[in-house]
């Protein structure tokens, strides 16, 4: 694991917004790595200070700490050289080796360029997620296996942010300047409202789900167009498969209603929020692809006929092999598992 990650975990559970898997994660990294356990004690001599802000401070020391060993070796090189200087030149060269001091202390400790003119980029692993406050306050919560990425002006001119995965916004009211999501098959523009973007790129379709107010799609496809979303709609559109993988019945573009669980509070597409697991008639391809990145874990299917079978359930803090055991149970799908693989098969 490593160190960010780590100190990302003990952030989340000095918040209480830590998951169970993560928990799990934060253990075994405990177990395996003893400079983690005295790094979380350090963390605590802190006083609450925040961890980031003291992995910056140490990364300053670290930059200082080259700089006085680099000045040690220019003061040793130089003893010798202004000891065969004549006296009147002694003024000049201490007034050198002053600048050349002050310069390298800028280029050591200034950050590199490009690092400063990159975009912010907010990137989950499989198995972890994460949520942030933009800077005009509008709230996100990204999925695992997402990436997330808006640029330093963001705010000032314009809203927009790049999302390849899944994300859940709050948006923040600014009529003046419209709040757009840029997915690979469509942009998804709003005022002041909250949705949820789901486009991987492995997935036979992209989904934008609106929860309440209003939202403009405007998809990217030549002549397609765009629609405006109301309130628990949600537009699906067919990202390019290869035709052997399509489903036969998933048309381009299609609206539908949300079906909106009253005792929950919640629609299936937001559960994951609660960690949740909802599956909904779905093929067993795509049920794949979010318990890999449910769990961080690789499924392989040896019996491809397995794909396409269809299989519901609700899940919450269930293990992997509970899941599977109930779809064993529920169609006949064997597993096996081997630390962090799982093979189904008839």
């Amino acid at each position: 694991m490593e160190r960010i990650r780590f100190v990302e975990l003990i952030r989340k559970k000095e918040s209480g917004e830590i998951t169970l898997l993560e928990q799990k994660e934060l253990n075994e990294a405990l177990a395996a790595d003893e400079s983690y356990a005295q790094i979380l004690q350090s963390l605590k001599l802190l006083s609450g200070a925040d961890p980031l802000f003291n992995r910056e401070r140490g990364e300053e020391a670290a930059g200082l700490e080259r700089l006085r060993k680099r000045i040690r070796q220019s003061e040793k090189q130089s003893r010798s050289l202004i000891a065969r200087i004549p006296g009147r030149w002694m003024a000049a060269a201490a007034v050198f080796f002053i600048l050349i001091a002050g310069g390298l202390f800028y280029v050591l400790m200034s950050p590199p360029r490009q690092s400063r003119e990159a975009a912010n980029v907010i990137a989950t692993n499989k198995g972890s997620r994460t949520n942030l406050i933009l800077p005009d306050g509008s709230k996100v919560w990204v999925n695992a296996d997402s990436r997330l990425t808006y640029d330093h002006e963001f705010g000032a001119k314009t809203r927009s942010v790049y999302l390849s995965g899944e994300a859940y916004f709050e948006v923040a009211k600014d009529k003046a300047h419209p709040f757009i999501v840029h997915t690979q098959l469509m942009d998804v523009r709003a005022v002041g409202t909250a949705f949820n973007v789901r486009s991987y790129k492995d997935e036979t379709n992209a989904q934008a789900t609106l929860m309440e107010g209003v939202v403009e799609v405007a998809f990217r496809r030549k002549g397609t167009g765009k629609i405006l979303l109301k309130p628990m709609e949600k537009v699906i559109v067919r990202n390019e498969v290869p035709a052997a993988a399509r489903e036969k019945d998933l048309p381009e573009i299609a609206v539908v209603k949300v079906n909106y669980d009253t005792i929950e509070a919640a629609a299936p597409e937001t559960r994951w929020l609660r960690n949740r697991l909802v599956f909904s008639q779905e093929r067993l391809e795509t049920i794949v692809k979010s318990l890999e990145r449910y769990y961080g874990c690789t499924i392989r299917v040896r019996d491809t006929v397995l794909l396409h079978r269809r299989l519901s359930g609700i899940f919450q803090d269930e293990s992997l092999p509970e899941i599977l055991e109930t779809f064993k149970l529920a169609a006949g799908v064997k597993y096996e598992i081997d630390k962090n693989n799982v093979l189904l098969y008839k």
